[in-house]
């Protein structure tokens, strides 16, 4: 252990000299049989006032006490301890329990209980274990605390059976359970997903004369919400606000909330807000927050920042998830100028933006088109000393690639692997699909082979993006066999690539390797989607194959598959170019009907085809 250094001899100076005026009238306060020294009094007040901030402030005393004679009382020693538990020292206080013993001060229950503690926070449970029948050995009786504390460390480490086990001895032994006890058991539980369990408990406490509390009902309601079993929670609350000793406070509320919100329950959420509102619970950062991300999750940014606007008049600072949120939504909704000032408001109350807001914004101004102002946006993160991320990367990767700024693209790319970042394999997809996009071909498949040597694996949309850049440069051969390929790395092709390989075929006059493959869908458990129905009309018509393309018509009914405008293009193109005008009409009221228009080039079909005033009497082309 450590000596007195000289801060700690300034320390006895100091308090030697406070102690001089007092020592000719009386050196210790109390009776004779439980004397307190002047130390020990100033030692206790000063860990009681919360003066120990750190290591040293607490050795100080510690080495103090042990010098006076009479020893002190194990009680002083205690609050020492208990004082540097508080700040976190735990393995210290460990090492100076060690001391005590040595210096023959002997330890109490609520010495070793502040010393289990710190085993339980360091992750040595044996070692409290072991210090648990230390109690008993030395004649002691472990208490509610010493339970209490084991039980917690267990749970922490989720090992909820063994808490089991200690909270039956600890019941078995007489001692009796508080809410304390039971709450930590529910949280634990809870934590492992065992919320029946915790109900149970929750439910049983009346057994060892304690109540549920508020925190045993917000516990069991938050995992509730987060298990999406939000009307199991509902009742959990109507249950709490029937207990007469509960009072419902803000957490409690703002886990209802919240749940409410991911589920899309909007309306109830806004009722439960306006309830809690209306008996005088202030809602706080968190209910707003709730609020908000839940309205613009399901894209409702009106709501959202009308609850952004009442929490800034009630004074209550957004922090930089709140504004990460409302700037996504907005993005998202092509309200970039409104994000924007979302953006300057959070400089302006001196919120740091973190890489997250940084790619919203910038994606938002991407979709925009506003690809150089994304450009400046990252450069003057970089100045603020903001290391961008692989988000950020990517966002301007792909602004790139979207712009047909492909060496642009490339050059950051390679600023990126400069900077010692690892380059994910959604930035390699993001880099190919723009590659294969401008007809780059050799450097996409370059880029590929990069990608597998780094150790980057491909997954489901890096294979469908490189299957379309092959299928589109007519390299339909070597699609194959990488689609082939595909199942010994274990990703199951999906009916995207279906689509993509089907497609590729089509174009490349292979109708029979196409249909072949068409086939093969429903042998892989998978369902044609509209993309790949709309591919094999489009290349029967073409190939003047009208009984089949009418089969896949019917087909696609049968399965529900909705048809979309794509489909019925095709089909009143088909059906001209069979000159079978009855059919054609018949989809394109169809079409109306569902509320699609014709393409510009099937209405100049329909012009060239029929009289205008036909065209106008069947109300299709208004």
């Amino acid at each position: 252990m450590r000596k007195c250094c000289s801060g700690h001899k300034k320390v006895l100076l100091l308090t030697s000299r406070v102690f001089s005026n007092y020592r000719h009238v009386h050196n210790y306060y109390g009776t004779n049989n439980n004397r307190i020294s002047l130390l020990e009094r100033f030692v206790r007040d000063e860990c009681k006032s919360g003066r120990i901030k750190k290591l040293d402030d607490g050795l100080k005393y510690f080495d103090q006490l042990i010098l006076e004679r009479p020893l002190p009382s194990t009680s002083t020693f205690n609050h020492v301890l208990g004082s540097l538990s508080k700040i976190k020292c735990h393995s210290d206080v460990i090492l100076l329990y060690k001391k005590m013993i040595l210096v023959g001060i002997k330890p109490d229950v609520s010495t070793i209980n502040t010393v289990i503690n710190c085993c339980c926070k360091l992750g040595q449970m044996s070692h409290g274990f072991c210090l648990l029948g230390e109690i008993t050995k030395r004649g002691y009786h472990p208490d509610t605390i010493t339970f209490n504390t084991l039980i917690k460390g267990l749970c922490s480490e989720e090992k909820i059976d063994f808490a089991f086990e200690v909270f039956g001895k600890m019941t078995d032994t007489g001692i009796q359970p508080t809410a304390v006890t039971c709450n930590t058991i529910i949280h634990g539980l809870c934590r492992t997903g065992e919320v029946g369990l915790a109900l149970r408990l929750k439910n049983d406490m009346s057994r060892w004369k304690c109540r549920p509390d508020v925190v045993s009902y917000i516990v069991i309601i938050d995992t509730l919400c987060k298990g999406d079993l939000v009307d199991e929670a509902l009742v959990l609350f109507s249950e709490m606000l029937g207990d007469f000793y509960v009072v419902p406070d803000v957490v409690v509320y703002n886990s209802l909330i919240k749940g409410l919100c991911n589920s899309g329950r909007l309306t109830e959420a806004r009722r439960i807000f306006d309830e809690m509102v209306g008996k005088g619970i202030s809602g706080n950062m968190a209910t707003y927050k709730g609020m908000i991300h839940g309205f613009c999750l399901h894209g409702r940014w009106k709501e959202a920042t009308r609850y952004f606007d009442e929490m800034m008049d009630r004074e209550i600072l957004p922090d930089t998830i709140t504004f990460n949120i409302l700037i996504d939504s907005h993005c998202k909704d092509g309200m970039t100028e409104d994000a924007w000032g979302l953006f300057e408001l959070m400089d302006k109350l001196n919120i740091q933006p973190n890489q997250i807001t940084y790619s919203s914004m910038m994606n938002g101004l991407c979709l925009a088109g506003r690809l150089q102002d994304a450009v400046k946006l990252f450069d003057s993160m970089v100045h603020r000393g903001l290391d961008p991320n692989e988000f950020n990367y990517n966002v301007l990767i792909d602004g790139y690639c979207k712009n047909r700024k492909l060496d642009e693209a490339v050059q950051l790319f390679k600023k990126m692997k400069q900077n010692g970042l690892q380059v994910t394999t959604v930035v390699y997809t993001t880099l190919l699909r723009g590659l294969y996009r401008d007809g780059r071909f050799e450097t996409a498949q370059s880029l590929f082979n990069e990608m597998q040597s780094c150790g980057q694996n491909p997954n489901k949309f890096t294979y469908s993006t490189v299957l379309n850049g092959l299928c589109k440069n007519g390299k339909i051969g070597e699609a194959i066999v990488l689609f082939e390929s595909m199942k010994t790395t274990g990703i199951l092709p999906d009916i995207y690539m279906y689509a993509i390989l089907i497609h590729g075929f089509c174009q490349a006059g292979k109708l029979e390797d196409a249909r072949k493959l068409f086939n093969k869908i429903p042998k892989e458990g998978l369902v044609p989607n509209v993309i790949t129905y709309n591919t094999m009309m489009d290349s029967l018509f073409h190939n003047r194959m009208f009984l089949e393309a009418e089969r896949l018509i019917s087909e696609m009914e049968e399965k529900g598959c909705l048809p979309n405008s794509r489909t019925y293009d095709i089909l009143i193109k088909g059906f001209l170019k069979r000159n079978d005008t009855q059919k054609a009409l018949q989809y394109l009221c169809k079409m109306r009907e569902r509320k699609f228009m014709p393409s510009d080039s099937v209405v100049s079909l329909l012009v060239n085809t029929f009289s205008t005033d036909k065209i106008k009497s069947l109300e299709v082309l208004q």
